[in-house]
């Protein structure tokens, strides 16, 4: 009978561990928090229903991804083309000004990273569904074997996704990249 708690807080500790990820992941592709929330609230729901039919330390992350992503596709895909004041306004401004004055960041930088960010933002929501998954896996670290295999793509297709994606964010970015050489 001890087994069950220590299974149940290494399970706990494992989903604290992701959820930050999977929220931010969710987010990124549907853009609007509600739905990112409703979406990775339902995947751990179903993975945490089938966990006696999965190796869950080994295989959960993938699932829980690959599970994310295609709720996250098959969202955007449904609905009409939108424009949310939720998808513009991720962060509330006065926590991110709060946050810099506790730092000692100068008005100026905070005003960069904000011009910088909202650029990331709007670069990121140009990129196709897939595109955007297959950036956005790689930044969390996924290897594009396993992206591939999340997405349910080749790898060589995975790569092509990458590619493009990376140079459509590096086109749009250029301008601040060249400001920060100089």
């Amino acid at each position: 009978m001890a087994e069950q708690p220590q299974a149940d807080d290494e399970l706990n500790d494992r989903t604290g561990s992701t959820v930050q990820q999977a929220l931010a992941h969710a987010l990124s592709l549907v853009r609007i928090r509600v739905e990112a929330e409703d979406i990775v609230h339902d995947c751990y729901g179903r993975l945490l229903a089938r966990a006696d039919k999965y190796d869950l330390p080994r295989d959960g992350s993938k699932l829980l991804f690959k599970a994310i992503t295609n709720a996250c596709i098959s969202a955007t895909q449904r609905r009409a083309p939108t424009v949310s004041l939720e998808a513009t306004t991720n962060a509330h401004p006065e926590d991110a000004t709060a946050l810099a004055d506790k730092v000692g960041i100068q008005p100026e930088q905070q005003a960069m990273h904000r011009e910088l960010e909202t650029a990331l933002e709007t670069a990121l929501e140009e990129l196709s569904t897939m595109q955007r998954a297959v950036v956005e896996l790689r930044g969390l670290g996924f290897s594009l074997v396993d992206v591939a295999e999340l997405l349910e793509i080749s790898a060589a297709n995975a790569r092509t996704l990458l590619y493009r994606g990376r140079a459509r964010l590096s086109q749009r970015l250029r301008p601040f990249l060249e400001e920060s050489v100089k």
